[in-house]
């Protein structure tokens, strides 16, 4: 029974060397601000395109009176990407029914963010169509240490951009995929982080306030999980 004692004795201070050697300060989520404002930032997960999409914003693709597709733009001095916000109650924040919304026109109305059931070719394009979104397409939220847009269709489902030839000529399409569907070859899975903005101007009283990152493309996303 001695022998047994010293040896749990020897591990315990081994653990216990150990544990006091470790690095205490590695953060476990990369820092976050708050804001009612935010654009959304492209972080490419695997096989990018060419040339890179890496930290581009999603803007919109006018195709029809009030509809417009979900693309991928370079954030540059002239596109800055949509300004957007979470429309609701904070019961419907809590219950995932919120939508995601953001301003256009004169005067301003909104335009909301939609995922489209599969078209002909099985993808499922992304809107950003006047009206009021759809209900469940929001923020991730705490427990979840990263903020970024989620779909309403399953667990193991989330966003990919491909190369498309649309009305005017070649853009970077945002498509969604569902639990059970695949990125297609030559597309590139990625995850859409909110940067904060500052408002388009209007007020938004159901308007709620988020956590979003002051700038994404600062941030090592290879040092965290973002599946």
């Amino acid at each position: 029974m001695v022998f047994t004692t010293l040896k749990a004795t020897g591990a315990l201070a081994l653990l216990s060397s150990l544990a006091s050697s470790a690095p205490t300060s590695t953060p476990l989520y990369p820092p976050k601000t708050t804001s009612q404002n935010f654009r959304l930032v492209a972080n490419v997960t695997s096989s990018d395109l060419t040339p890179s999409v890496n930290y581009f914003v999603v803007d919109s693709y006018h195709v029809g009176a009030g509809e417009d597709y979900a693309v991928l733009s370079a954030n540059t001095f002239t596109t800055t990407g949509r300004i957007f916000y979470v429309n609701g109650t904070a019961e419907e924040v809590y219950y995932g029914t919120s939508n995601v919304l953001s301003d256009e026109g004169t005067p301003l109305f909104p335009a909301g963010i939609i995922i489209n059931d599969p078209n002909t070719s099985g993808q499922r394009t992304v809107s950003i169509d006047a009206g009021m979104g759809q209900a469940g397409v929001g923020l991730t939220q705490f427990p979840d240490p990263i903020s970024e847009l989620q779909g309403t269709r399953g667990f193991d489902s989330g966003f990919y951009v491909c190369s498309e030839n649309l009305l005017y000529g070649v853009a970077n399409q945002l498509f969604y995929y569902a639990d059970g569907e695949t990125t297609p070859e030559g597309c590139a899975n990625v995850n859409l982080l909110p940067q904060c903005s500052e408002g388009s101007g209007a007020e938004h009283p159901d308007g709620n306030t988020i956590n979003c990152y002051p700038d994404v493309a600062v941030i090592d996303w290879t040092y965290y999980s973002t599946d």
